[in-house]
């Protein structure tokens, strides 16, 4: 079988949530047939193209250049979303117009970035969500008080929810993330096939240590929603945990956002960058947090975190779409000041930590195996390739 894979960003190293989930499906696919890629390479941070060499027949890898924001007045104007033609490139339309050409029995989208190279193609087409897109703009904008921001978030939700629609349409078929995210769809007006297809973590056999000594936090804040997430983390809950728990502090591991670094860091944070190995820094956390405030698919920082045996504070949007259960796989709290009372509950009370945990490392390995994961994925391409474009 020959297959076209697009991907946003080349998935190595598997940095963020989005690169782990699409780095899953290349190989998922790679074991189906050969596969062709077509992904940017983002400016701020390198990539492994030596990796996507290891498992793709032929890579086609371009350098990622975004629009500005003043762009968005003049897709607007045609009624389209910035969200997803920000990073639109004519040279990737030239490049995957060529390999289409050459033919291919499926072509896979990984996520809505990339559906302006595929466009009614002969090839039976799958588009993975990672996000319901409309949705999560929608829910962001809600967040911002300021009439202008509001106004246009307003408008560029509509323009991605129509687009995100239609291009649904067009496809053969759509994987979602959960099961949530496939009802968004559905009630949208999305009549194409549907298959959730959640991502897939491997438990590790070490434990966390008993006597932690911080709280955790993993992902990138290149990501408005895990922006947002932090800043009210740190505005409006840690303060209130350092109050009941002194001299605890916060760890932030990945990209941080925009403007805290240096001397902004307030005290009692410790900001780590880009970690190349998280395993010694979730052996010795003592809580991982997963603050968002607004959420679709799934998020996998939760799952790894889970996965470890580490005992979880998060949002209800931070856990949503994986079938977690409140004081039985994880703690959920969503004001302020419930939020800083989970943390430092757990803070005091190790064996909690600990049943906590070892449920959440069960649920994980239950719910999120690699081989249900692959078994989905190989039915799913099978059926499509097989009846081809309706």
């Amino acid at each position: 079988m020959q297959i076209l894979f697009l991907t946003h960003l080349v998935p190595y190293p598997p940095v963020s949530g989005g690169t782990v989930v699409a780095g899953q499906t290349l190989e998922s696919l790679a074991q189906l047939g050969s596969v062709d890629v077509c992904a940017f390479s983002p400016w701020w941070r390198p990539v492994r193209v030596e990796e996507l060499v290891r498992v793709a027949r032929r890579c086609t890898v371009l350098p990622l250049r975004r629009r500005k924001r003043w762009y968005w007045f003049p897709l607007s104007v045609r009624g389209l979303p910035y969200y997803v033609f920000r990073d639109y490139s004519a040279e990737m339309v030239r490049a995957v117009r060529r390999l289409l050409d050459q033919g291919y029995d499926l072509v896979v989208v990984d996520s809505l970035h990339m559906s302006p190279y595929v466009t009614n193609p002969q090839q039976p087409i799958i588009l993975q969500e990672h996000n319901v897109e409309w949705y999560l703009v929608e829910s962001f904008v809600r967040l911002r008080r300021e009439p202008w921001w509001r106004l246009v978030g307003k408008l560029e939700a509509g323009a991605l929810r129509r687009y995100e629609v239609e291009y649904c349409a067009q496809c053969d078929a759509v994987v979602t993330l959960s099961a949530e995210d496939r009802e968004r769809l559905r009630q949208a007006g999305v009549r194409t096939r549907i298959e959730v297809i959640p991502p897939s973590v491997e438990v590790k056999e070490t434990c966390p240590s008993v006597s932690g000594r911080y709280i955790l936090h993993v992902g990138t804040g290149h990501w408005p929603p895990a922006s947002d997430g932090i800043r009210w983390f740190l505005r409006e809950v840690f303060p209130k945990v350092k109050r009941m728990a002194q001299g605890v502090e916060f760890w932030l591991a990945g990209a941080p956002p925009r403007g805290l670094e240096g001397k902004r860091v307030p005290d009692g944070v410790r900001v780590l960058g880009y970690v190349e190995d998280l395993e010694p820094v979730y052996q010795e956390a003592a809580v991982f947090v997963v603050p968002l405030r607004v959420g679709s698919g799934v998020r996998l920082k939760m799952l790894y975190a889970l996965a470890r045996g580490l005992a979880v504070v998060s949002t209800a949007a931070g856990c949503e779409g994986l079938g977690l259960v409140d004081g039985v796989h994880v703690r959920i709290a969503n004001s302020a000041d419930a939020f800083a009372e989970a943390v430092v509950e757990l803070l005091g009370d190790a064996d909690l930590r600990k049943r906590l945990g070892e449920a959440g490392q069960a649920f994980v390995q239950e719910q999120f195996n690699p081989q249900v994961r692959q078994a989905r994925w190989e039915r799913l391409v099978r059926e499509i390739a097989r009846d081809g474009r309706s």
